[in-house]
C-alpha cells in the first residue's frame, strides 16, 4: 500500500480502549477521562475485522495500543484472533507494564512477538508523581516477567521532559549495557495536557547526546535513530518528532478505539470505519493512505491539531 508520495504504509497501530490505569501529566488530565458507552468503543469482532482488512491492504504489523491496552477486557483472546490472519508478520502491544508481570506469559503464548514498554523514569517517587497513580515496582515487575516469558528486542519508552526527569537519561540508557533491549528517548510534543506548556518542558533529543557522550551511531530503525554506549549489548534510541521530522520515513496509519482512522498522528483528519465491511472497509483504508500528508506542522508555536489526547489515539 502506498501513499501520495510513495511511502509504503504497512503498520497499523490500533487503539484497544481510551482508558488507562495511569494519569500521565503529559497525557491524560488527573480525573482521567470520561468512560465512553460500551457501544462507542469497537467489539473484539470489528477491531479483528478492520486489522484483516487493513491487512488486505498490505499491512504488515500490526502494534496494539491504548490508553493502557491490558486494561481492555478480551484483549488476549483478540491477541490469538490476529495472530491468526494471515499476512501478519508482527504483532506487538505498547504498555506502561503496570498490568504486565501475571500477564506476560499468556500474552506470548497468545501470540504477541514484541512489546514495547513506557517507563520514563527509574526514581519512584519521580514515577508516581509523573504517573500520579502507579508504582515503580510494578512497572520493573512487569519488564522482569516480559523477559521470563521469552519476549526479546524490547523496547523502553521515555519521554524527555524538561525540568522532570533529565536525571533519568543515564540511568535509563545503562539499562542497555547487559539486556538486548532498546532504550528510546521520545521528544515530548506539544499535544492534549502538555499543548501549552513552558517551552522548557521540551527538551530536544540532542539532551541525550550531550549527557552520553560516549553514545556511536548504529543506525535508523524506523522513525528512531540508533546509537550504542561502549560495550553494550543493546542500543540507545533517539525519536525526535520535535527537533527532526521524520515524516519522510512514516509508514503508519492508526484506529482510534471508537473506529476513526487517523492517516497522521497530528492531524485533525479522521475517516470513521464503523459499519464498513468487506470491500467498503478495503477502500476507506486505501483512502487513507492517500490522505497522508506530506509532513506535520508541529512545533513550539504551532501544537498538534490531532483534537484528541493522547490516550485516545494510540501514540
Amino acid at each position: 500500500m502506498k501513499d501520495s508520495f510513495g511511502r509504503t504504509i504497512d503498520y497499523l497501530r490500533l487503539s484497544v480502549t481510551d482508558l488507562c490505569n495511569y494519569r500521565c501529566t503529559y497525557c491524560m488530565p488527573e480525573e482521567g477521562v470520561c468512560k465512553r458507552a460500551h457501544a462507542e468503543i469497537l467489539s473484539i469482532e470489528a477491531l479483528y475485522e478492520i486489522a484483516a482488512a487493513a491487512v488486505r491492504c498490505g499491512v504488515k504489523k500490526i502494534r496494539l495500543t491504548g490508553g493502557e491496552p491490558l486494561v481492555r477486557r478480551g484483549i488476549l483472546e483478540l491477541c490469538r484472533m490476529l495472530r491468526q490472519i494471515p499476512g501478519l508478520e508482527t504483532l506487538a502491544m505498547t504498555t506502561n507494564a503496570g498490568l504486565l508481570a501475571p500477564m506476560a506469559r499468556e500474552l506470548k503464548d497468545a501470540g504477541v512477538d514484541r512489546l514495547n514498554i513506557s517507563l520514563d523514569t527509574l526514581d519512584a517517587a519521580r514515577f508516581a508523581a509523573i504517573t500520579r497513580r502507579g508504582r515503580l515496582a510494578d512497572a520493573l515487575a512487569g519488564l522482569d516477567a516480559a523477559k521470563a516469558a521469552g519476549f526479546t528486542n524490547t523496547k523502553i519508552n521515555a519521554v524527555l521532559i524538561g525540568g522532570v526527569n533529565e536525571d533519568d537519561i543515564a540511568p535509563l540508557a545503562a539499562l542497555t549495557k547487559c539486556e538486548s533491549i532498546s532504550v528510546r528517548f521520545i521528544e515530548l510534543m506539544p499535544m492534549g495536557e502538555c499543548a501549552h506548556w513552558p517551552a522548557g518542558r521540551f527538551l530536544p533529543a540532542d539532551a541525550v547526546l550531550r549527557t552520553l557522550p560516549d553514545l556511536a551511531y548504529v543506525d535508523n530503525d524506523g522513525v528512531a535513530e540508533r546509537y550504542r554506549l561502549p560495550g553494550a549489548i543493546g542500543t540507545v534510541g533517539l525519536i525526535r518528532p520535535m527537533s527532526c521530522k521524520f515524516c519522510s520515513r512514516c509508514s503508519r496509519l492508526r484506529v482510534t478505539a471508537d473506529g476513526k482512522l487517523k492517516p497522521c498522528l497530528h492531524s485533525g483528519e479522521e475517516i470513521s470505519l464503523r459499519g464498513l465491511h468487506g470491500k467498503a472497509l478495503e477502500a476507506a483504508i486505501l483512502d487513507a493512505a492517500q490522505k497522508k500528508p506530506a509532513a506535520h506542522t508541529l512545533g513550539l508555536r504551532e501544537p498538534s491539531h490531532a483534537a484528541r489526547d493522547m490516550n485516545e489515539i494510540g501514540g
